[in-house]
């Protein structure tokens, strides 16, 4: 056999010690690369509290005759604590697809959410996951995609060299933010609530509420079954018409 044609056989075969399938025997390279071409994959908090504040509620409608069922409340005058919480979604401008190692198709009018993101070049840009595993597209504050997809290795993103594809050219993604609030229990004030009529009374539950623990007092409270005026809690209240199952009132005075 021709001695250069067996020196080629042994460094095709070298070379096939060298990398066998998807395993590199050179380690020490493979991380080099990463910490020169990795950029840090930081998590994106995409629900954020943006405050907490008092909230009054009360039920105090005056001189209007008003009919309450059994178990309803006749006056109030509560506080809690709300606290309202903004949350970030993307949506594409329009449908459309991006392409690299396998095509991504973008829908119109639906939210994306996103949990990561990545620092290049002093620009922040969020990972938007394709369809294989571990990768990504990415697109800044303005939703304009990166020219370039991203894998993610060992904690960190590595930018692949070829161009994406984007159609239409004008695709982008815009960023959606939606509020919620969420109520507390019962910090202070009070309540009273129609409780019915029996043995010629008329009955309320009234309830005050004191302290950060929604703690607080019940006492059952009433009084005789006639029109006429009554005064719960500083509130004169004219009793127009009452049965065991609603109360027909007016609400004549506030005491602030």
């Amino acid at each position: 056999m021709n001695k250069y044609l067996i020196a080629i056989m042994v460094v095709l075969g070298l070379s096939g010690c060298i990398r066998a399938g998807d395993y590199d025997v050179f380690p020490i390279r493979k991380s080099l690369i990463s910490s020169i071409r990795g950029y840090a994959i930081h998590n994106f908090d995409s629900e954020t509290n943006t405050g907490t504040t008092n909230v009054r509620e009360n039920e105090l409608t005056m001189n209007k005759a008003l009919t309450v069922k059994k178990g309803e409340a006749v006056i109030s005058d509560k506080f809690y604590d709300k606290t309202s919480f903004e949350k970030t979604a993307f949506m594409p401008n329009t449908n459309g697809t991006l392409q690299s190692i396998a095509p991504t198709k973008l829908v119109a009018n639906k939210l994306y959410d996103i949990d990561k993101w990545v620092k290049i070049d002093g620009v922040k840009y969020y990972l938007l996951p394709e369809t294989t595993d571990g990768a990504y597209y990415l697109f800044d504050d303005n939703g304009i995609f990166y020219e370039h997809e991203g894998i993610e290795r060992d904690g960190s993103l590595q930018i692949l060299e070829d161009d994406i594809f984007i159609y239409p050219a004008n695709l982008k993604m815009n960023k959606i933010v939606k509020s919620r609030d969420e109520i507390s229990n019962v910090r202070n004030g009070y309540e009273a609530k129609y409780a019915g009529a029996e043995l010629d009374r008329i009955w309320f539950d009234y309830l005050t509420y004191d302290g950060s623990d929604s703690s607080g007092k019940f006492e059952r409270i009433s009084f005789p079954n006639k029109p006429g005026l009554i005064t719960i809690n500083g509130k004169g209240l004219r009793v127009i018409k009452a049965d065991d199952d609603k109360l027909t009132f007016m609400i004549l005075k506030n005491e602030d």
